[in-house]
């Protein structure tokens, strides 16, 4: 009786581990953690052309294209996300949708200077989302219940035309995350984590326009890591695992290159392509009071985005745009696909218009629908202390999202 009861707390454990850590990681159900979601302009193009000007969301991606527009520019891009998403455990049941509607904005400024200066700043969400299963008592509730990842990402800019055609940029990335995790620990009470930090990086990018009408933009964003620091509540473990806790992400590097070209008067043609080094996510780690630690092994790939688009000047007023995105997801093996993060190879269908309401302001709107490819699920649960998983959970995932973006451009 008594090993029975050690097993049974040891399950608990590692089950609270699964949860703690997958459900953390899942908060985001774009592309990894990332939301692309940055320009309702480039969302229309499905990114493609996004590090090489055209509108000032184009920051995001590249600093130097702080430097587009004469005088005083702004631009806001506000965007609906519509997931969907369902994970069926072998023997366990399914998830119903874990996907929380939910929404994002982006927000850009750029001031000349002088004659070849420009400062800037941009205000985005670079990662996060949530997610929640409709039927909480299926086996997987046991790795998450809710899960929710918040960032806030504020990136002042300076860019610098050096000679005709070729401008430079450099920014500093200040981050603050939040996270809030609530999974079932018994079949009678719910397990929480919660918790928030700073992190600091930098972005820097080069603008080149070798001939007139050619425009190719590179940009990097560089890696945070955030220690979220928390407190975490169980009913389940022994009081010694309940107090304050620390979990641990580490956030890639992105680099994108884009190209933008004049084909005629009216027409340019646009593509990217985009590496995100998602295989700094090597673990999970969750450190609880008096030195426990739980941790699940991601062991995640690099990513790459690939897309090419168009834009059309239907009329003085109105541009047209369309685009298509192939993208490789870091998730390559139903080993690395955590329970609540059913990501894997995607395609992106994305139209986009933008409309001159006068000589100051611009109205521009996208929609894309991304086709998210079908994949196996099997996580072990975590190391507890350095013990071996337990048991292996099982499954397959589907997931699809749709995207509805309205935005403003506004010269001053």
């Amino acid at each position: 009786m008594r090993s029975f009861n050690r097993r049974q707390n040891q399950f608990r454990r590692a089950a609270i581990g699964v949860a703690a850590i997958a459900a953390w990681s899942s908060a985001a159900s774009a592309g990894g953690f990332d939301i692309h979601e940055q320009s309702t302009v480039f969302l229309g193009s499905a990114s493609a052309g996004s590090a090489a000007g055209g509108s000032l969301g184009s920051m995001f991606w590249n600093p130097a294209a702080t430097a587009q527009f004469p005088g005083l520019n702004s631009e806001s891009s506000y965007t609906l996300i519509l997931p969907y998403a369902n994970i069926d455990i072998n023997g366990g049941g399914s998830s119903g949708n874990i996907g929380i509607d939910a929404a994002t904005s982006a927000s850009y400024g750029a001031y000349q200077l002088s004659k070849d200066l420009w400062v800037g700043i941009a205000l985005n969400s670079p990662f996060g989302l949530a997610s929640k299963p409709e039927n909480t008592n299926y086996l997987g509730s046991y790795l998450g219940v809710t899960a929710k990842l918040i960032t806030m990402n504020a990136n002042p800019t300076i860019a610098y035309r050096i000679a005709p055609g070729i401008t430079i940029g450099a920014g500093v990335q200040i981050e603050w995350a939040q996270t809030k995790l609530q999974f079932r620990d018994s079949p009678v009470s719910i397990a929480q984590f919660g918790g928030n930090d700073w992190a600091f990086g930098a972005t820097a990018g080069i603008t080149l326009e070798p001939r007139q009408g050619t425009t190719i933009g590179l940009g990097y964003r560089s890696q945070m890591t955030h220690d979220l620091e928390g407190s975490f509540h169980s009913a389940v473990l022994p009081s010694s695992f309940n107090g304050p806790g620390v979990a641990t992400v580490n956030l890639p590097d992105i680099v994108t290159l884009s190209a933008r070209q004049v084909i005629t008067p009216t027409t340019r043609l646009l593509g990217t392509i985009e590496w995100t080094n998602w295989s700094v996510f090597k673990d999970l780690p969750l450190a609880l009071p008096g030195g426990n630690q739980l941790d699940v092994k991601a062991n995640w790939h690099d990513g790459w985005f690939f897309s090419v688009g168009g834009e059309y000047d239907y009329s003085p007023l109105l541009t047209l745009r369309s685009g298509v995105a192939y993208e490789l997801s870091p998730i390559q093996d139903a080993s690395e696909r955590l329970v609540q993060v059913p990501d894997n190879n995607r395609i992106w269908l994305s139209i986009g218009a933008s409309y001159k309401w006068s000589d100051s302001i611009t109205l521009d709107a996208g929609y894309s629908h991304i086709f998210v490819q079908d994949g196996g699920v099997s996580q072990g649960t975590p190391s507890v202390d350095g013990n071996p998983p337990l048991f292996t959970l099982t499954g397959n995932s589907q997931a699809s999202i749709d995207l509805i973006s309205v935005g403003v451009r506004t010269k001053w």
